[in-house]
């Protein structure tokens, strides 16, 4: 039978271990997708992680539990920081493909089904993180709250992401159908004038240069 110490150890080792977890598994991500998508990686994001394991490592040497509900912390919001800087790279992401494609008639992708979804989930999306946003600045939400609602966010804007990248061959037909169509329509424009030059009358003298230089 485990006395109450064990339990109380175990519990302590729990909380410990889930803290690398959560390190490894959420925020070591992050830092990866960070790098990928934009390069450099956040300041504020290294602050919180160093912090995480200062507050381990004096937990560790003077067996400070203080320390260690203040590692928690650093790692919510360390998370919560990711959260922030994903959904400003996702939001620049649609933003750049919207500028890359805007002379392309998406309309016709994937039937007509393509823009109504990108349109709707990027809404969503950018609602959801207005809503953290406004809930930060007015402090009208709990550290706790305020990381459900930027992980919502986050979570819209990564279905938002994923529906874009799912939708490639449907965005590249309306791409390659757009080029054949612009094709057709500067061919079309060149006939038309070329028709409309030699609809006009031509001038006797000139009409007679003609014949002249076609006879010679």
């Amino acid at each position: 039978m485990k006395t109450g110490n064990n339990s109380i150890s175990e519990g302590i080792h729990k909380r410990e271990k889930d803290i690398y977890e959560q390190y490894q598994k959420t925020i070591s991500y992050f830092i990866v997708e960070l790098e990928v998508r934009d390069v450099e990686f956040p300041v504020e994001i290294f602050n919180e992680i160093r912090s995480i394991f200062t507050h381990l490592a004096r937990f560790k040497l003077q067996n400070s539990l203080d320390d260690l509900t203040s590692a928690e912390r650093h790692v919510k919001r360390a998370i919560l920081d990711c959260y922030k800087y994903m959904c400003v790279s996702y939001a620049e992401e649609i933003s750049q493909f919207r500028e890359s494609y805007r002379k392309v008639d998406l309309k016709i992708a994937d039937n007509g089904a393509f823009l109504p979804k990108l349109d709707q989930l990027e809404h969503k999306a950018k609602m959801s993180c207005l809503l953290a946003k406004r809930a930060e600045i007015t402090s009208q939400a709990s550290e706790d709250e305020l990381y459900k609602l930027f992980e919502e966010a986050y979570n819209n804007y990564e279905n938002l992401s994923s529906f874009l990248n799912d939708s490639y061959e449907a965005i590249l037909f309306a791409s390659s159908h757009s080029k054949r169509s612009n094709v057709i329509t500067i061919i079309s424009t060149i006939i038309t004038i070329i028709s409309y030059i030699f609809s006009l009358p031509v001038p006797v003298s000139r009409r007679t240069s003609w014949y002249t230089f076609l006879l010679l």
